[in-house]
C-alpha cells in the first residue's frame, strides 16, 4: 500500500507548490506589480469563474468515458504536468506594465490556461484519493496524512520567497523561484505517475467490461457512441445531485473555499495594513516566519491528530470547526491590539485550512456510499469531484473581486500610491478579517447539520502500512 499513498503524496506536493504560489501572490502580482486596470481585473476574474465553472465537469466526464487514455488516472497526471508548470511560468512573465489592456489579457490566458491543467490533473487526483482508499476509512485518512505532510513542505515556499525577494521588492528573483517550483513540481508529479498503484486502472477497466457487456450484451468490443455517453453522464448527474448529501458537501465546500482564497490571497496585504511596520517590518525574517506559522500550523495540526479524526469522523471535525469560525469573530471587540490580531489570524488559518483537506475524505466517503446506493460496479470519483467543483469553484473568482471592491472602496488605490493607510480602510479590512469567519461558519453549519446524515462509513478491516 506504500507506492500508492506515496504516488498521491508526490502528486499533491507537485500540485500544492504551485498552487501555494499562485494564491498567495497571483493578485498582488497583477495589481501591484504589472499594474492592470480594475475593470481588466474583475473582466478577467468574471471570465475565470465562467471557466472554472465548466472546465472540471469537462475533464470529470471525459475522464469517466469507457475506453479514453484519461480514466487512466496516473497517466493523465504524468502527462499533462508539462503544460501544467509551463502554464505556471508563462503566468509570471509580464507582457506590458503600463496599466494597458495587454496585461488584461495576458492575466486571462494565464488563468485559464493555468486552471485548464490544474483541474484535469486535479480531477485524476482526487479520482486516485477515493480509488485507492476505496471503502477503508482508516487508509483513507492515512492518505490524507500523506497529501497533508506533502503540503506542509510545499508551504515553505511561502516563507522562501517572502524572505529572497523581499516581499516581492526583488522581482527578478521572485520569478528565478516560480522557475525553480516549476521544476521541482514537475519532477513529483512524473514520478507520481510512475509510482502509483497501476492495478487500480486495470480493475477500473475490467469493471467497464463488465458492466459495458450487462448493459449492451452484443459486442464487447464495440465502444458506446458519443450520444450514449452524453445520454449516460446526465443520468449519473441527475442521479448525484439529487443527493441531500451531496448538496450539502458542495454549498459548505464553496462558502470554504471562498474563506481560503480570501486567506491566501490577502494575507500579506491584511498583514501590511493592520500590523505596525516595527512588530512585522516588511520584507523581514519576523514576516517571514509569521507567514511560515500560518501556512504550516494547520498541516501541523492535521498530520498529528490523524488518530483523533479517524475516530471523531471528518464530518464531525468539520462541524465543530464551523462552531469555532463562528465565535471567533467576536474577537473583533479586541482589534485594537495588533498582536491579538495576528493571534486570530493564525486561529482562523487552523479553522480554515485544516478542515478543508477533509473534503477530500468526505467526497471519497459520498463516492462509496453512492456506489451502494446505486448498486454501481465501481464509484464514478470524477465525475463527483469535477462536479464538485462545478459548485465550488466560482467562490475563487468571488472572493477576489468582492474583497477588492470593498478595498478599493475604501481608499486602497489611494493606499498603493501614498502607502499611508486610511482609518476607513483599516476599519474594512478588520471587518472582512473578523466578520467572514462569523457570517459564513454559521451559515456553514446550519447547512451541514440540516442536510448532512452523520452517520459514519462502513469500516472495512484493512492492514495500514
Amino acid at each position: 500500500m506504500r507506492k500508492p499513498l506515496l504516488s498521491i503524496g508526490l502528486s499533491q506536493f507537485g500540485l500544492s507548490v504551485l498552487q501555494t504560489l499562485f494564491m498567495f501572490y497571483y493578485v498582488k502580482v497583477y495589481i501591484n506589480q504589472f499594474h492592470v486596470n480594475t475593470a481588466w481585473f474583475n473582466i478577467a476574474q468574471t471570465l475565470f469563474m465562467f471557466w472554472n465553472t465548466i472546465n472540471d465537469p469537462i475533464f470529470g466526464y471525459l475522464q469517466e468515458i469507457r475506453g479514453s487514455w484519461l480514466k487512466n488516472r496516473l497517466l493523465v497526471i504524468k502527462l499533462l504536468s508539462p503544460l501544467l508548470v509551463g502554464s505556471f511560468v508563462f503566468m509570471w512573465i509580464p507582457w506590458d506594465t503600463s496599466g494597458s489592456d495587454w496585461e488584461g489579457i495576458h492575466l486571462i490566458l494565464s488563468l485559464f490556461l493555468y486552471d485548464a491543467f490544474f483541474s484535469a490533473i486535479g480531477v485524476a487526483w482526487g479520482a486516485l484519493f477515493a480509488d485507492t482508499t476505496r471503502n477503508q476509512p482508516a487508509v483513507r485518512v492515512k492518505a490524507l496524512k500523506y497529501s497533508q505532510i506533502a503540503i506542509l513542505l510545499s508551504v515553505f515556499s511561502i516563507a522562501v520567497t517572502e524572505k529572497l525577494s523581499l516581499s516581492l521588492q526583488n522581482f527578478k528573483v521572485f520569478q528565478a523561484i516560480c522557475l525553480g517550483a516549476a521544476i521541482l513540481s514537475l519532477i513529483c508529479l512524473w514520478f507520481a505517475g510512475q509510482l502509483g498503484d497501476k492495478s487500480i486502472d486495470k480493475r477500473s477497466e475490467e469493471q467497464d467490461l463488465h458492466e459495458f457487456l450487462l448493459e449492451n450484451e452484443p459486442d464487447p468490443k464495440e465502444s458506446p457512441t458519443f450520444s450514449e455517453n452524453i445520454e449516460n453522464s446526465v443520468k449519473l448527474t441527475k442521479e448525484i445531485v439529487s443527493q441531500r448529501q451531496f448538496l450539502a458537501i458542495v454549498f459548505t465546500n464553496f462558502f470554504h473555499t471562498a474563506r481560503s482564497i480570501a486567506h491566501m490571497n490577502f494575507a500579506s496585504i491584511i498583514t501590511e495594513i493592520v500590523i505596525p511596520q516595527e512588530i512585522l517590518p516588511s520584507g523581514s525574517v519576523k514576516l517571514s516566519l509569521f507567514f511560515m506559522v500560518l501556512t504550516l500550523g494547520p498541516q501541523l495540526v492535521l498530520i498529528f491528530n490523524e488518530k483523533l479524526i479517524a475516530r471523531v469522523g471528518a464530518i464531525n471535525v468539520i462541524s465543530i470547526s464551523y462552531i469555532v469560525s463562528f465565535f471567533s469573530g467576536f474577537l473583533i471587540i479586541l482589534a485594537g491590539n495588533p498582536y491579538m490580531i495576528m493571534a486570530f489570524m493564525l486561529v482562523d488559518c487552523i479553522t480554515v485550512h485544516t478542515i478543508a483537506p477533509l473534503f477530500n475524505i468526505i467526497i471519497s466517503d459520498f463516492v462509496d456510499d453512492d456506489a451502494r446506493k446505486n448498486n454501481r460496479p465501481s464509484g464514478i470519483p470524477s465525475i463527483v469531484f469535477s462536479l464538485n467543483a462545478l459548485f465550488v469553484k466560482p467562490a475563487q473568482s468571488v472572493a477576489p473581486v468582492v474583497i477588492v471592491y470593498l478595498l478599493n472602496q475604501s481608499g486602497y488605490q489611494e493606499y498603493l500610491k501614498t502607502k499611508m493607510e486610511s482609518a476607513d480602510l483599516k476599519s474594512t479590512i478588520l471587518l472582512i478579517l473578523f466578520m467572514t469567519p462569523s457570517v459564513i461558519g454559521g451559515i456553514q453549519y446550519i447547512i451541514m447539520r440540516s442536510m448532512y446524515n452523520f452517520r459514519r462509513p462502513i469500516v472495512r478491516s484493512t492492514h495500514v502500512v
